[in-house]
């Protein structure tokens, strides 16, 4: 393993990832969408919350066609819905992401000292760590910020990041 400001040495080049960089963009959509529905961001979905979204979709669902729609995604029955039962619901577990997860769970300690000043992640900041870990390309680094970036600004938060490694 490369040593904290040394450069990874040829054998340890960072190799190309093989992940489905349109299967990490749905994802990252998702979560996105799950916020928007999340009125409150205390991390949970109320029934009231599904309704008013609907309700500014132009569809007008009464409040026990709202408990319906959320019970049945609601896998631990608390009458609130999580991100990860969302993404259950919509079979993003099935996308086969858990290793990138895992990859971007270990960079997560680093990340947060490589982070700029106002908390954000770009490119450069991850290819940085995982490139002294040898497990990532610059272009590929490029694409997972690219696929995480909701607003296009070529930055996330790294409470962003924490999230999405959390849920892959």
């Amino acid at each position: 393993m490369a040593t904290p400001g040394r450069r990874p040495s040829a054998q340890q080049q960072p190799q190309p990832l093989t992940v489905d960089f349109e299967a990490l963009s749905y994802i990252s959509r998702l979560v996105e969408a799950f916020q928007a529905f999340d009125s409150d961001n205390d991390g949970l979905v109320t029934a009231p919350e599904l309704r008013g979204l609907l309700a500014s979709l132009g569809l007008d669902k009464s409040e026990a066609e709202a408990r319906d729609m959320l019970a049945r995604a609601d896998a631990d029955r608390d009458g609130r819905l999580c991100v990860e039962e969302f993404l259950d619901v919509m079979n993003a577990g099935e996308l086969g992401l858990g290793a990138l997860g895992e990859l971007l769970q270990a960079a997560v300690p680093a990340l947060e000292s490589f982070a700029g000043p106002d908390g954000a992640l770009g490119a450069d900041e991850l290819a940085r760590v995982l490139g002294l870990m040898g497990t990532a390309s610059a272009e590929d680094c490029a694409e997972i910020i690219a696929c995480m970036d909701g607003d296009g600004d070529g930055a996330i938060s790294v409470e962003e990041f924490k999230l999405m490694a959390d849920l892959l």
